[in-house]
């Protein structure tokens, strides 16, 4: 909004400084979303190891900060909107201290690994704490914020990890991704060229106009 706000004044009030500031900038924006788009498609495998490696310390240190629950709660987010478990597999949640009871060895996981849809219960689902954070709004953060909702690994929970369910939601919105992309750089492309001939042809318009007058 700010740039597109420069651009419109830059051009209202036919400032060179203003219009060259707005084509920079956007020229800026431009080389770096391609820059990201090549870094992206050459080092793909150094990306997903990186994802990995995030993804299993916030796995790790689950719940071990209760002031520090924001990687926590995207995660949990992450999995219940993707049908998943863990990035592997729900084993990658059995390493956790915190999923397991003093009185048993039986693995747990988080609530958001419960297949709701397999049973029809939504008694589990009342327990989360991303839907009780968008229902009450944002005090309620504070509120849930030492709460912990965990399932046995043996009852109805998705035994698909999230790495495989991600790349499934990549390849099945490849097209829409590259699209967007695409229409992004395109009107970008076009803002800087309606930008830069405006501002060299200044100077043209204004004695046409002053011809009129």
């Amino acid at each position: 909004m700010g740039l597109a706000l420069l651009g419109c004044v830059g051009a209202l009030k036919e400032l060179r400084c203003l219009l060259g500031l707005y084509f920079g900038m956007l020229l800026l924006l431009f080389a770096t979303q391609i820059t990201l788009g090549i870094l992206i498609s050459t080092q793909r495998v150094r990306l997903e190891r990186s994802m990995e490696d995030i993804v299993k310390k916030t796995i790790q240190n689950y719940r071990a900060d209760p002031e520090d629950t924001a990687a926590e709660e995207s995660w949990d987010y992450v999995q219940f909107q993707l049908h998943c478990c863990g990035w592997h597999s729900p084993q990658d949640w059995f390493q956790v201290p915190i999923l397991r009871g003093n009185q048993s060895e039986e693995h747990g996981v988080p609530c958001s690994c419960y297949n709701s849809s397999a049973t029809n219960d939504s008694a589990i689902l009342d327990r989360m704490i991303f839907p009780q954070l968008s229902r009450y709004g944002p005090l309620a953060r504070l509120r849930h914020s030492t709460d912990l909702c965990v399932v046995p690994a043996k009852s109805h929970i998705y035994r698909e990890g999230c790495a495989q369910n991600l790349q499934k939601w990549l390849h099945n919105n490849l097209i829409s991704i590259v699209g967007i992309c695409l229409g992004v750089g395109l009107l970008e492309l076009g803002f800087m060229t309606l930008s830069i001939f405006l501002c060299r042809n200044l100077d043209h318009v204004y004695n046409q106009l002053a011809r009129y007058r």
